[in-house]
């Protein structure tokens, strides 16, 4: 710097490029913004930031993320994806460059639809909503059918017109609802409950036409989703076009491209069910005739047998038999009794009804042995037992002490210890004692042993 440069800035206060970048990041970072743009040049290659910037038409802005925040958004950030970020403004001091740190990014517009559709069909995939072992089987040929869907589009009128055409004795029942817009969900849910509880029907068609994604987004809905599980009727969706799949297709019992297609799945064309009713007709008529013919001529041929020709030869038999049983069946019972009476009379001309006493007493001279034994062996047995309690009693009576006591023996306890004394040893001098006599007890105080 010359001299005359610095009498120039000696009154001024000059910074350095690194303040002056230190003082723009420190006013930048107290401003926060939310920024909807473009991403282009997505780089992911370094270990703590990903770098991208947001273009509109007119202007770029630089952007950074730390590295772990977008390996946890629940969506794919891409080049060329519309996003709406949040974030502080910053500047990098060693180049200059001005950027957003972001803190938050989300999807904007279909983008910001498709990721909540995305994450609730894993939840609903995780409950098993979507599990083929849930689909309930369409009937073969419904009576009624319930149409939901707007009842002022072409979806209503492709509907009815395929339903009475493929199958016309099925009755149609249309319940008009919104199929866009916020209060769409709750008239489609109310529909479902309709012909599931109050109005029931064999099947439900839910259609609409073909839309943007958020037209279809009453379809994506958790609220429908499960209602349409809940029903106890099969749920066959028509809704929008071929590549347009809802969650509603997916919980539904039946998936139909378009409305058309719905109405197809439901019934069964009558054309086709002419020719199967006309084919087992005629299998109907062929085993029937077969089998009518085969019952004639068997019929013939018993006609021809001697039994339809001579009835009376069968029964001939069987009226001689008869006749013989109705001669026999009056003279049976006189003959029974006569036999009866006389086996009676046999009986009672026995010894035991006309002397009984003669059966009795070889018994008494028995039973009067048998009780004198038993007599004698217990008065022997009576008198062994008294002469052994005898001989117990009297050694009772040695053994007892009060027996010993009364022949002028006495017992001596300590008062002190509260035992027999057998010893002198086993007091001293002035220790109590007690004598146990025949009748009564002395107490009494040792003055000398020996």
């Amino acid at each position: 710097m010359t001299e005359k440069m610095h009498d120039f800035f000696a009154g001024e206060k000059v910074l350095t490029v690194s303040e002056v970048n230190r003082i723009a990041r420190q006013r930048l970072e107290s401003v926060y913004v939310i920024v909807m743009g473009e991403i282009s040049r997505l780089t992911t290659g370094y270990p703590y930031f990903v770098y991208f910037d947001l273009r509109d038409p007119d202007a770029l802005l630089p952007a950074i993320i730390p590295k772990q925040d977008f390996l946890n958004l629940d969506f794919s950030l891409e080049d060329g994806m519309l996003v709406v970020v949040e974030g502080t403004l910053t500047l990098f001091e060693k180049q200059g460059k001005y950027q957003i740190r972001v803190e938050q990014v989300r999807p904007f517009g279909e983008g910001e639809i498709q990721r909540r559709i995305e994450a609730l069909k894993r939840k609903l995939a995780a409950e098993g909503l979507f599990d083929d072992s849930l689909k309930k089987p369409l009937p073969a040929f419904p009576e009624k059918i319930g149409v939901i869907t707007s009842p002022r589009g072409a979806a209503v009128r492709d509907i009815t017109v395929t339903l009475n055409k493929r199958f016309p004795p099925a009755q149609v029942y249309v319940r008009g609802v919104l199929v866009q817009g916020t209060r769409a969900v709750d008239e489609i849910v109310g529909a479902l409950e309709f012909f599931d509880k109050i109005f029931p029907v064999d099947v439900i068609i839910l259609a609409r036409g073909g839309g943007s994604l958020q037209d279809l987004e009453p379809f994506n809905s958790e609220k429908v989703a499960r209602a349409i599980s809940g029903t106890s009727v099969p749920v066959i969706t028509g809704i929008g076009h071929e590549p347009d799949v809802t969650i509603a297709d997916l919980v539904a019992d039946y998936r139909a491209s378009t409305p058309t297609g719905a109405a197809q799945a439901a019934v069964p064309d009558k054309l086709e069910v002419l020719s199967v009713l006309e084919k087992a007709y005629n299998a109907i008529y062929r085993r029937s005739s077969y089998h009518l013919q085969a019952l004639s001529q068997n019929l013939a041929h018993f006609a021809r047998r001697p039994v339809f020709i001579r009835p009376g030869m069968i029964l001939e038999k069987f009226f001689q038999i008869l006749e013989r049983d109705m001669r026999f069946l009056y003279e049976s019972p006189a003959k029974g009794i006569r036999t009866k009476r006389e086996r009676v009379r046999a009986v009672l001309q026995s010894s035991v009804f006309k002397k009984p006493e003669v059966i009795f007493s070889g018994w008494d001279s028995l039973l009067a042995l048998t009780l004198g034994a038993f007599l004698s062996s217990a008065h022997r047995d009576i008198w062994r037992k008294s002469e052994t309690a005898t001989r117990l009693q009297t050694k009772l009576e040695a053994l007892n002490p009060t027996s010993i006591l009364k022949r002028g023996y006495s017992i001596t306890f300590s008062r002190k210890e509260k035992k027999i004394l057998k010893s002198s040893h086993e007091v001293e001098r002035g220790d109590e004692i007690r004598v146990v006599l025949s009748q009564g007890w002395i107490d009494a105080e040792v003055f000398e042993k020996e």
